[in-house]
């Protein structure tokens, strides 16, 4: 594998590793997430709350935002329909309970994690395999300058 591979892959298992900060942080089953600050009794430290709960919303737009452009309704509708049909095999094997609650938060927090990840990095995939890159055409000129 060449450099430029290697950089590559470490792009993507550092985007699949800061999705994993963003939905974990949000919410997990151990108690320790943005959910659980925020519900927590108490009206201290509400800035604070909030600033961190905007950073979060940034972070899920912009993952959304490229997950949706770079994979486009043809790939996201069979990808959550595969990430769901792996679920319910691995649930009818046994792998997994999805009768319970922490089971199913984890699932479920991986198939967001899976779509996302696999989502972030699809434009450069697409471009070393079609040579077309993706870009925002832009139709109104810029405000200033």
């Amino acid at each position: 594998m060449s450099a430029y591979g290697a950089s590559e892959l470490g792009g993507v298992v550092s985007r699949t590793l800061l999705v994993m900060l963003l939905v974990y942080g949000t919410y997990n089953p151990s108690g320790y997430s943005y959910y659980h600050w925020i519900t927590e009794t108490g009206g201290d430290r509400l800035a604070s709350k909030l600033c961190v709960g905007i950073v979060i919303l940034l972070g899920f737009i912009i993952c959304l935002n490229a997950t949706v452009r770079s994979l486009g309704r043809l790939l996201l509708t069979p990808g959550i329909a595969l990430v769901a049909s792996l679920i319910w095999m691995l649930n009818n094997w046994g792998w997994i309970d999805l009768t319970d609650s922490m089971q199913r938060t984890l699932v479920l927090e991986g198939a967001v994690i899976a779509i996302l990840s696999a989502g972030l990095p699809f434009s450069q995939i697409r471009f070393r395999l079609t040579g077309q890159k993706d870009s925002r055409t832009i139709s109104n000129p810029p405000l200033f300058g």
